[in-house]
């Protein structure tokens, strides 16, 4: 059913639901046209006309919405973004069944780019690659105890090296994160704003002094807000705060219940709004794979009731999760359920919030005619039924 529809040539697709959330508008008894690779029209149904010889899929009480977009993501199914162009393919025929249909690969060390590049060249048969996310080399040891391993390969910032990451990205850093409390840290920002590159504060022991200064030199971004950075005091605002109170700057979550609590979540919400938090996954390659201990990033870890931990670490060891497991659509349904976001706005973090930070949305996030036609259905669960990418279907549940 997907290769026929996925294969239609001219022929025009209209969607119709019960809802679509485009997320600009939460709209009843809609319908979505789509021709070729694009969207060519959404509605209400009383006012949008199905062309006469179009395809019609009426998916009843199911909810129409973009693709979403995850802008951190290391892996899933034992496969590593860091690990070639046939990893990165794999990784990206799997996330639209999470209903992720555009992400960057999400890597740390110059020499894993190479195979993102390529991946993208080619195209994976899935999920859009928008470009590479750089989480690392310039990044504040987190010093845990009987965790060294955790900080090997970290160094302070470097122009040359930096000059080396950008020809390896021919073009496709899109993001790279930074601590800016290191030695060159601002000078390696702005070089980043010249170069194109949205600089991002992360794996930081900064004070709230240092992180304005990094903002100054133009630091637009903030890595997986709350995790692996300086919290909120009373007397010291530290990272945290600054990401609460500045509005140059957006912000990630991790939404998976276990990194974040919903009651900080929703502070986040409260001072930022939905259209500078960006929820994403920083899903690891142990995602999708049973409890028992693995290598990755280098070190051995131990994935054990859906949290993955530095082996010997204990949970009362701050800086210890190994990045999270669980997919897109089930972190947008936490918002839902347990910070009581309201859908359309939850579906606004997981699109056109990250189309917005990398510069895509004039191509992705949201449903509008002109746009590239990623969508999905999804259903009351946020469960995902269908997936497209470009007009494709690449994934349906029959």
């Amino acid at each position: 059913m997907a290769e026929e529809m996925g294969a239609m040539g001219g022929q025009m697709l209209a969607i119709r639901a019960h809802r679509v959330i485009t997320p600009l508008q939460d709209l009843r008894d809609a319908v979505v046209l789509v021709e070729g690779e694009t969207i060519a029209a959404v509605g209400r149904q009383s006012s949008v006309a199905i062309p006469e010889g179009a395809r019609v899929l009426d998916v009843g009480d199911k909810i129409v919405a973009p693709g979403l977009i995850d802008l951190h993501h290391h892996g899933a199914l034992g496969h590593m973004a860091a690990d070639g162009a046939e990893a990165v393919r794999k990784i990206g025929r799997y996330l639209p069944t999470t209903g992720t249909t555009a992400w960057l690969p999400t890597v740390q060390s110059e020499n894993e780019i190479a195979g993102v590049v390529a991946a993208k060249r080619e195209g994976t048969g899935g999920a859009d690659i928008l470009g590479v996310h750089m989480e690392g080399p310039f990044l504040a040891p987190k010093g845990v105890a009987g965790q060294e391993a955790m900080d090997e390969g970290l160094r302070k910032p470097s122009i040359l090296e930096f000059a080396r990451i950008l020809e390896a990205a021919a073009g496709e850093l899109r993001l790279m994160g930074v601590a800016p409390e290191l030695e060159g840290a601002l000078e390696l920002i702005r070089e980043m704003r010249r170069s194109g590159v949205v600089p991002a504060i992360a794996h930081t022991k900064a004070n709230y002094e240092q992180f304005m200064r990094a903002v100054e030199a133009g630091a637009r971004h903030a890595t997986h807000t709350y995790n692996v950075m300086t919290g909120l005091h009373h007397r010291q605002p530290n990272v945290v705060g600054g990401v609460l109170t500045c509005d140059l700057v957006s912000a990630e979550i991790i939404a998976d219940g276990f990194h974040v609590c919903p009651v900080a979540m929703d502070v986040l919400l409260r001072c930022k709004g939905f259209d500078r938090v960006a929820v994403i996954t920083d899903s690891v390659p142990v995602a999708g794979l049973p409890d028992g201990t693995y290598e990755m990033f280098g070190h051995k870890v131990v994935k054990k009731d859906g949290i993955s931990r530095a082996a010997g670490a204990t949970a009362d060891q701050d800086h210890t999760m190994a990045g999270s497991e669980w997919p897109l659509n089930h972190n947008v349904r936490n918002l839902v359920e347990l910070v009581h976001v309201p859908l359309a706005a939850a579906i606004r973090m997981a699109t056109l919030t990250p189309a917005r930070i990398v510069g895509v949305d004039r191509q992705k996030g949201s449903l509008e005619p002109g746009k590239d036609a990623d969508l999905i259905v999804i259903d009351p669960e946020i469960r995902v039924c269908l997936a497209m990418v470009r007009g494709r279907i690449v994934h349906q549940v029959e």
